[in-house]
């Protein structure tokens, strides 16, 4: 993916749209023809952060994606409602449909920005790292040379990786939707979404974990580009999983992402 390229083409004003275009781009691992959570996610967010704009000073404290069937690589319209309207707090919704049929839904929860003298020592330490000179990665287990892993810059973590744990930066190389550059929490949830490709155990040729759903918590924003996933993994042999990951970026921890995985292994090739 070059710079100037996207996840999504507005169909119309950018400012006004309510339809976009999914670009090839947006591919995930699982079907050719499907996309990858994070993108839908970020392009959900990207609607609701704009509401809330107009409503005044909020900054984004958690958003919550329902996969009600697979995305589409097709045209996407997007609906947003308020849930609920406070001095304090803000609660929108939007919903995700491809030919009329909803295929996702996104929660957000947003705080009102305000100063708030809170004792230092309340808030995580810094913990440094330019992830610029940490060696490259690649999600090699995606089956097309063009989608969401080439759209997506991955560097190898430092911590020391075991069986059901990763870590990894991600990096959007270009851009969400086409023209615009993507706001901090939109880079958040483009990327929050591979905490589940991120130190999974179980091998990708036998079983399929699909997440159903992706929570992110922030509690400050984004600073720079890349985003730092520390995930740890549970496997179940009931056929539910969980994925709990620590988000952050150059300075040290902004917030946790959770996804629950439908686990299920894989039907044997013909012949």
């Amino acid at each position: 993916m070059r710079p100037d390229e996207a996840f999504y083409l507005p169909d119309g004003e950018a400012d006004r749209a309510a339809r976009f275009i999914a670009t090839p781009w947006t591919r995930g691992p699982w079907d050719l023809r499907l996309q990858h959570g994070g993108p839908p996610t970020a392009l959900m967010l990207r609607a609701m952060e704009r509401r809330a704009g107009e409503l005044g000073d909020f900054q984004l404290a958690r958003v919550t994606t329902d996969f009600l069937r697979p995305v589409p690589i097709a045209a996407c319209d997007l609906v947003v409602e308020p849930l609920r309207a406070g001095r304090q707090a803000l609660g929108l919704q939007c919903t995700l449909a491809v030919d009329g049929r909803p295929c996702a839904r996104a929660g957000a929860l947003f705080i009102r920005r305000a100063a708030v003298p809170v004792p230092p020592a309340l808030a995580p330490e810094d913990d440094p790292l330019d992830p610029r000179g940490l060696p490259e990665g690649t999600f090699d287990f995606f089956p097309d040379p063009v989608g969401y892993h080439t759209a997506m810059e991955l560097r190898l973590g430092t911590c020391p990786l075991e069986p059901g744990f990763g870590d990894g930066w991600l990096r959007l190389r270009g851009r969400l939707v086409a023209g615009e550059a993507p706001s901090p929490a939109q880079r958040v949830a483009v990327a929050a979404d591979a905490i589940n490709g991120v130190g999974f155990a179980l091998e990708f040729a036998r079983w399929t974990f699909i997440n159903a759903d992706l929570t992110i918590y922030l509690h400050r924003a984004l600073e720079g580009e890349f985003v730092r996933l520390r995930t740890r993994h549970v496997s179940q042999p009931d056929g539910l999983g969980l994925v709990d990951a620590e988000l952050g970026d150059r300075r040290g921890p902004i917030g946790r992402a959770l996804e629950a995985q439908v686990l299920a292994p894989r039907e044997p090739a013909d012949g």
